[in-house]
């Protein structure tokens, strides 16, 4: 019996005659002599955003340097032996100018009872695109809006540089501001989705202090037989300021920080408090 296994296990090549492991009845010089592990075409072309500079890999744009998709770009176009059941692919790269590159692909192909590496060259070619994010952004695309307002006066300077710089550094993935549009009092900001609305109405109340945020809703149209609509969000700042002197629960305080909470001093004992802004609705400003 253990002749017979001992038979089973050792092959022959039935071309060169050669002992060891075999695929088909070959061995590997033998099977590579009859196959090309893989294929490249003669040019790759990529597209980049102009705008952001995400690259459209398969179907999807993805947020990536050119450096490292390569190898999954490579895989992407390159034909497989069908007995290949696994690539591993690395690169050399040489720039012809800014758009056009020559490449020199080699891959490590998993090939029945070997790794087989083979290599080919071919020619990446960049062209400008616009992904959809970009392309709704600068045609001003907007579903919901944002409005920063105060209790009974403008915004100060200070509220406004602050507001802003919340809103540049909110949107992430395929959020954006479309829009921000200066009107009297405050301002409005017109963004890519109810929810990424929503957010940045909580996350300026947050940080500002706001007293209050109210919502309305308009529909703006049908999709696929579901009713769309364009929501507001009002984010309103109390009267007071960081500074100021209130009159609230028959006593006066003056405004240390504003924020949620917000930060309150009692004029006469110095007693520290924190309140939520929601209970100051109806404190009223006695002191600039």
């Amino acid at each position: 019996m253990s002749g017979a296994r001992d038979a089973r296990a050792m092959a022959f090549c039935v071309e060169c005659g050669r002992a060891g492991p075999t695929l088909e009845g070959l061995c590997e010089d033998d099977f590579r002599a009859r196959h090309r592990p893989v294929r490249g075409p003669e040019q790759i072309d990529v597209e980049r955003c102009a705008h952001c500079g995400k690259l459209r890999i398969g179907a999807r744009w993805q947020d990536r340097a050119l450096e490292e998709a390569l190898p999954e770009i490579v895989a992407g176009v390159s034909v497989r032996d069908r007995h290949v059941t696994d690539a591993r692919f690395m690169y050399d790269m040489r720039a012809e100018d800014s758009r056009n590159f020559a490449l020199t692909v080699k891959a490590a192909c998993a090939v029945g009872p070997w790794e087989i590496a083979d290599s080919f060259d071919t020619r990446l070619r960049l062209h400008e695109g616009q992904c959809p994010t970009c392309s709704r952004q600068k045609g001003k695309f907007f579903v919901g809006t944002v409005q920063i307002r105060a209790d009974g006066r403008d915004l100060t300077r200070g509220e406004t540089d602050r507001a802003r710089a919340i809103v540049d550094r909110s949107p992430s993935g395929t959020e954006f501001v479309s829009e921000i549009q200066p009107v009297r009092g405050g301002f409005d900001v017109k963004v890519s989705s109810n929810p990424f609305a929503r957010r940045l109405a909580r996350h300026l109340t947050q940080e500002l202090g706001g007293a209050a945020i109210t919502s309305s809703a308009t529909l703006h149209t049908q999709r696929e037989g579901r009713e769309q609509y364009r929501a507001t969000y009002l984010v309103r700042l109390p009267a007071f300021r960081k500074g100021d002197v209130v009159l609230w629960r028959r006593a006066r305080y003056r405004v240390v920080a504003v924020g949620d909470p917000v930060r309150l001093e009692h004029a006469e004992t110095g007693e520290m408090m924190r309140v939520r802004p929601r209970e100051l609705r109806t404190a009223r400003v006695v002191a600039r």
